[in-house]
């Protein structure tokens, strides 16, 4: 007989997962103990138990339990690869391999994924054989039921202790105390609830903030924080930042409700006093506020996706005599970048006709000038058909909530419901794409008679 193996765990990375190898490891001694022939090994790293397979975004999109749950959860996992490609597989198998059930699923209450994974294990009758709990045969009604009492009990304690949890981390944090290790710069975790100041670091955390109260420039504080520093590790901009804004140098943490309240894990070793570390935060948020309005004064098409030729970095543009540059922003962040300057070049040509960048890619742009043309009128014919759109938008979700209610009163099967939800998947897609673009867009004439001049010119 042949089977499937199927391991997962809910956290950790994304591309090794100790905790999946030994999954897999223990099913494979199954497989040899039971005298099964493995045929595939398929696993999900970092991924909820809760998840849908992939391919089951339409019933997904249905189970209002599962929709609750997604928007309360940060990941962007919502569905499981290696699950989709068990579930394809089950007609070639008589047995799937876990380690225990709640590899397979952890169901939300409520939720239709539990059935969904059973009816299709049932409809090809392949059994589920765990390394924990030995066979489950889902055909069988008195299994089925408790499992189903099973993942209750299970996803009831699962939330008893999530609740728990959270709230003991709520009171480590309102009592001053830091919830995790410490990982910010200058602080080091010594275990047991214990942190430390790192000597070194006291000297770098002074010179910073001494800089942003003599209101320095962050590049100049940069550049000459990575010219006595930079051997140990390298400054940017969201260095400084993340310093700056780091209240446990002066004894204080924030607390759940984001107030400021006093660290006890610090106590002695402060070695920024508050009254600065209050300056900093003025100065730093009244740049921040006016950094916007800067940000796109000079953008250019090809901002962003020009390098260095030296160091890789991106190139930044600069406005210099009324000329537009492109150059290494390294070079201002550490001197020792010399020979980044090989990368400045202009955007236009001067009087004297030396050659830029603009002479390069004119081509290039005229030809996506034409292009853009071309879709904008299209997308303005389009703009006629957006009511249209809508009204098959809506009376695809009519046809689908009322097939959903027959299948929920068992009046339709899971098969017709699944059938209807494929067929309707790429034609709800397309019309989506269409809508979303059409209602987002600003295109009117007078926009579509000014490109026309653009591309004439």
């Amino acid at each position: 007989m042949k089977a499937l193996i199927y391991a997962r765990q809910s956290s950790g990375k994304d591309d090794f997962s100790e905790s999946v190898e030994a999954q897999i490891a223990n099913c494979k001694r199954l497989a040899v103990k039971e005298k099964l022939e493995v045929i595939g090994v398929y696993k999900d790293l970092n991924t909820s138990g809760e998840t849908y397979p992939a391919g089951a975004e339409e019933i997904a999109r249905l189970d209002k339990a599962y929709m609750n749950w997604s928007l309360t959860q940060s990941t962007k996992k919502d569905f499981r690869l290696g699950l989709s490609q068990v579930l394809l597989k089950l007609s070639e198998v008589d047995f799937v391999l876990v380690n225990e059930l709640t590899r397979l699923y952890r169901p939300i209450n409520g939720s239709f994924l539990e059935g969904h994974i059973n009816q299709l294990l049932k409809e090809n009758n392949v059994k589920v054989l765990q390394v924990q709990g030995g066979t489950i045969d889902l055909s069988k009604f008195d299994q089925q039921l408790i499992t189903l009492i099973k993942n209750q009990i299970l996803y009831e304690d699962l939330q008893k202790k999530r609740q728990n949890s959270i709230n003991a981390f709520r009171i480590k944090k309102d009592s001053g105390r830091l919830c995790s290790d410490a990982k910010m710069h200058g602080i080091r975790y010594l275990g047991n609830g214990k942190i430390e100041v790192i000597p070194e670091w006291v000297e770098i955390i002074r010179f910073i903030y001494d800089n942003i109260c003599a209101y320095r420039p962050y590049r100049a504080i940069i550049r000459d924080c990575n010219e006595r520093w930079g051997k140990e590790v390298f400054f940017y901009e969201s260095s400084i930042y993340a310093i700056a804004k780091q209240p446990i140098y002066c004894g204080y943490q924030y607390n759940s409700q984001g107030e400021l309240i006093k660290n006890v894990q610090i106590t002695g070793q402060e070695f920024i006093s508050f009254e600065q570390w209050q300056e900093v935060q003025k100065i730093i948020s009244h740049k921040r506020a006016d950094y916007h309005v800067k940000a796109k004064k000079h953008w250019l098409p090809l901002s962003g996706k020009l390098y260095c030729g030296e160091c890789g970095s991106k190139l930044i543009c600069l406005l210099e005599h009324g000329k537009i540059y492109y150059a290494c922003n390294k070079r201002t962040l550490d001197r020792n970048h010399i020979n980044c300057r090989n990368s400045r070049i202009r955007f236009e040509p001067g009087l004297r006709g030396e050659p830029a960048l603009y002479d390069a890619i004119y081509p290039l742009l005229s030809i996506a000038l034409i292009e853009r043309h071309r879709k904008a009128v299209e997308l303005l014919n389009d703009k006629n058909e957006l009511a249209k759109y809508d009204v098959e938008l809506k009376n695809l979700a009519i046809k689908e909530e009322q097939l959903h209610e027959m299948f929920l009163d068992g009046l339709a099967t899971e098969e017709q419901l699944r059938n209807l939800l494929t067929r309707n998947k790429a034609r709800r897609c397309e019309l989506l794409k269409k809508v979303t673009l059409l209602k987002s867009s600003n295109l009117n004439d007078e926009t579509l008679q000014n490109l026309e001049k653009n591309v004439l010119a």
